[in-house]
């Protein structure tokens, strides 16, 4: 697979540890890449099995990624809370790297509480050093005060999809109820930045494209 398979598509490769972890930290300008006709693949490390029924958490994560309108979506079904940075990591971080080309990567922040976060943050790193892309890292509620955006994407027009697609979690509503109602309200702060109702933050590890 090349490459944007259209004359101005990209091709998006939005990674996470957990299951709905994309949708909350950059759903909105995932959407954004669909309406604009980019490919977009999510790959998720781990099938969120401390988080509940494993089979339940990936369903809703591909309700969630055909409601968004992504191409494909794919389990690197790692080990939950236990991801580590390691060969056999990185290897399957390059593997899909070199399945996808893609001109843009979107993962967790290195400056994430989550070990999980943290640690397929540095696997993704170390799989594309040869690689020629953008890299984004995304912010959650468990990123660090050390998160310092310098990228900023005005979602107010696929805000409502990012919560709808949020909403396909239901087996999370309960035990993250806390954490949704500061994603709503970190994308209000972060659209103050930019004079936008909402907006999502990153921080730019590389940028060559966006």
């Amino acid at each position: 697979m090349k490459q944007g398979d259209g004359v101005n598509n990209k091709t998006v490769l939005a990674i996470g540890a957990h299951p709905d972890d994309i949708e909350i930290g950059c759903g909105g300008t995932i959407k954004k890449h669909v309406l604009k006709g980019d490919n977009v693949y999510y790959l998720i490390a781990t099938n969120g099995e401390k988080g509940g029924d494993p089979h339940i958490r990936m369903d809703e994560a591909r309700r969630a990624a055909t409601l968004m309108g992504v191409n494909d979506i794919e389990f690197l079904e790692l080990k939950d809370a236990f991801i580590l940075h390691d060969g056999a990591t990185v290897a399957l971080i390059d593997d899909a790297i070199r399945k996808y080309c893609p001109s843009i990567v979107y993962v967790h922040s290195l400056k994430d509480y989550h070990q999980d976060h943290h640690n397929i943050a540095r696997a993704v790193l170390s799989a594309s050093r040869k690689m020629q892309n953008s890299i984004m890292c995304y912010e959650a509620p468990s990123t660090t005060l050390e998160f310092i955006p310098t990228a900023f994407s005005n979602v107010t027009d696929t805000f409502e999809m990012k919560i709808k697609c949020i909403n396909e979690f239901h087996s999370q509503e309960e035990k993250d109820y806390v954490e949704r109602e500061a994603v709503v309200n970190l994308c209000k702060f972060r659209g103050k930045t930019i004079n936008a109702e909402y907006a999502e933050a990153f921080e730019v590890v590389r940028l060559l494209e966006w």
